[in-house]
């Protein structure tokens, strides 16, 4: 009776964790939902304020290099404190309208997309970026991997409406996936569109593990530039969506050493030459300077030293960058960071049914044995 008693007691008691743990669930599926929508009334309507508070004040067009109060006083508009509304987002394409937030950190994309603040207001020159959720609050950008070359971005900001078109990727995408290491695609050095969009997303959905890119280009000419005020702070570039991570890169309390950017740009410079001096042929077989078919090691008669029957061989050229290779079957492929494609590593990682499996989930058949 008493073992019977227990087992009962367990059972409940897993039933109401099962019970839990789906309201949980829930919660982060959809009732953050709710909130982000609260949340995105009321910014729509300080933007829609901030609108009409720019249009009664002195234009920017009558103003002269001497009004540096008027010039202040308006780029004190355009740039917004963090987690304030300073845009517009409308992507017909996704069915998206949504209000713009400053700063990318966890509290201000649970209010919509959030812009990197380091980066210039959209329809200004350079390359602007925003990032937004992909699951949860609201998944502003659920649909992000549905845009495709030629699809319109618009946004409006108090200097006014500006539109963006999605550029095509390699395969003909309007996306291409990278590493959250990859902070080159927020550079402002771009020779080609340079005045572009950037927007940023994780990937694959439910996980952080890659990151999504969709670039476009402005259509038409910038519109003037407005330095970001010193007195707004003005964290490091920040590419992940980990509130730890973001409030280091704020300069909030932390046990962990921020990095300036000349600091970092100097760090890998180091590194990359410390591996192109003593460790080049790790460095090569890690980031693919070679075809993942030529990593295989061979004797001395060029015959492949393996004791499987059969090689694995990624097409990168068809890749997509879906992870879930590298998911099924970690010890034979990984992602690289270059150009976020699936890469043998190495041949011996997984048994074959297991490799097969990989083949299997593969959605454009880019794996094939050799």
């Amino acid at each position: 009776m008493f073992i019977s008693r227990v087992f009962q007691s367990l059972g409940r008691g897993l039933v109401i964790l099962g019970g839990l743990t789906l309201l949980f669930v829930a919660y982060q599926l959809w009732g953050t939902g709710v909130l982000t929508d609260r949340y995105q009334e009321d910014l729509e309507k300080d933007f829609s304020e901030l609108v009409e508070t720019a249009e009664s004040s002195p234009s920017v067009d009558s103003a002269t290099d001497s009004d540096d109060v008027e010039k202040l006083d308006y780029a004190t508009l355009l740039w917004r404190p963090e987690g304030q509304a300073m845009a517009q987002l409308v992507i017909p394409k996704m069915g998206l309208t949504s209000t713009i937030v400053s700063g990318v950190s966890s509290e201000s994309l649970k209010r919509g997309p959030g812009h990197f603040p380091d980066t210039p207001m959209p329809g200004m020159p350079g390359n602007t970026a925003i990032a937004g959720h992909r699951t949860t609050w609201g998944a502003p950008f659920g649909d992000i991997d549905k845009l495709e070359p030629g699809d319109e971005i618009k946004i409006q900001t108090i200097q006014g409406s500006f539109t963006y078109i999605v550029l095509e990727q390699n395969g003909g995408r309007g996306n291409f996936i990278v590493s959250p290491k990859r902070f080159d695609v927020l550079d402002q050095t771009f020779e080609s569109y340079p005045n572009r969009l950037t927007l940023v997303s994780c990937h694959p959905k439910l996980t952080a593990r890659n990151r999504i890119i969709v670039v476009a280009e402005l259509v038409g000419e910038p519109a003037e530039p407005f330095k970001r005020p010193d007195y707004l702070s003005k964290p490091t570039f920040v590419f992940a969506f980990d509130e730890e991570v973001v409030a280091e890169a704020l300069g909030e309390s932390s046990g962990k050493e921020v990095l300036s950017n000349n600091t970092k740009e100097n760090l890998d410079k180091e590194f990359i030459e410390e591996q192109e001096e003593e460790e080049i042929e790790f460095y090569d077989e890690r980031l693919g300077v070679v075809p993942s078919h030529e990593l295989i090691e061979v004797d001395e008669d060029g015959d492949p030293i393996t004791e499987t029957a059969r090689m694995t061989y990624v097409d990168e050229a068809t890749c997509v960058g879906c992870t879930l290779c590298a998911g099924i079957a970690p010890s034979t492929f990984q992602m690289t960071d270059d150009h976020g494609r699936a890469r043998v590593f190495n041949q011996e990682g997984e048994d074959e049914e297991t490799i097969t499996e990989a083949i299997s989930t593969c959605p454009v058949s880019c794996i094939h044995f050799v």
